[in-house]
């Protein structure tokens, strides 16, 4: 793993109970992120560094939520 992505993975690794799941249940559609900010926030970074780990955390987001749909059990026609 690249040193870059060394924090923001171990972040998005401790939120596996953090995400949005829609109303009737089912696939999550984004992460929690009022749970996840205080997270980020103790990681003692500066104006850019708590950027950056927002935008690589959402890029994370973005892929997991694509990843999960798609192996979401799909229903019977």
């Amino acid at each position: 793993m690249w040193p870059d992505n060394e924090l923001a993975t171990r972040l998005f690794r401790q939120v596996g109970t953090r995400w949005l799941f829609p109303a009737m249940g089912g696939v999550p559609v984004g992460l929690r992120w009022e749970a996840i900010y205080p997270l980020m926030d103790r990681a003692g970074l500066d104006d850019d560094e708590w950027n950056d780990l927002h935008e690589s955390l959402q890029v994370l987001e973005s892929a997991a939520v694509v990843t999960m749909h798609e192996f979401a059990p799909k229903p019977e026609k």
